[in-house]
């Protein structure tokens, strides 16, 4: 294949496959051009380097698969407490496909190239931060929500979020190391502990 129309797509495509398989720095340019089927000239023709490539892929990638889905669960016609419930539960599914899938539990690309980059590539590091700071602000508005609810009692929301939020991120991560989705299954309680909620409220 040359520089036809959906070549840039196969590359963008590919990269997001193999970072969610392996990790984004066992990923070669050679690698990428093979599973997507373009020759490595035409790589070039469209990215000076696989960094270019990346940062285009993730914007893609929350484009296509993760802004909608977040949208649909942290719908504002939903109390605060309710959207943070779904993520939860969504979540704790979510892995357990991921598992009976794959057989282990993947990383999030985004994540994984921010952990392996972030002292590397000070402008791929700015581009997760940018995805970690749109995810973060759904729970932040769903904190909000809450509290103006009644729902809940906090005069710092933000730290509220972003305790729920390091939650989410830290509890993925022992999952994923330990191949175990049930440790997702403690999410949604560990979430309504952080609110300070006992019951889950609709």
């Amino acid at each position: 294949m040359g520089r036809t129309s959906n070549a840039k797509q196969k590359l963008i495509d590919a990269i997001i496959d193999l970072m969610w398989e392996r990790s984004y720095g066992m990923v070669t340019i050679d690698q990428i051009c093979q599973k997507a089927g373009v020759k490595k000239g035409s790589f070039y023709y469209f990215y000076k380097s696989k960094s270019e490539l990346t940062m285009e892929a993730l914007e893609n990638y929350w484009e296509e698969n993760i802004r909608d889905k977040l949208d649909s669960i942290f719908s504002p016609s939903k109390s605060g407490v309710q959207r943070l419930i779904d993520h939860a539960d969504f979540k704790y599914q979510r892995t357990k496909e991921l598992q009976r899938e794959d057989g282990k539990i993947l990383a999030c690309c985004l994540f994984t190239v921010g952990q392996e980059m972030c002292n590397v590539d000070e402008e791929l590091r700015d581009k997760v931060l940018d995805f970690m700071s749109r995810h973060e602000r759904y729970f932040i508005a769903a904190v909000r929500d809450a509290a103006s609810e009644g729902l809940i009692d906090t005069d710092d929301v933000e730290g509220v979020a972003s305790s729920i939020y390091s939650c989410y991120e830290g509890m993925f991560a022992r999952a994923r190391i330990a191949n175990d989705p049930e440790i997702m299954k403690d999410l949604k309680s560990s979430y309504l502990r952080i609110l300070g909620v006992k019951q889950p409220v609709a």
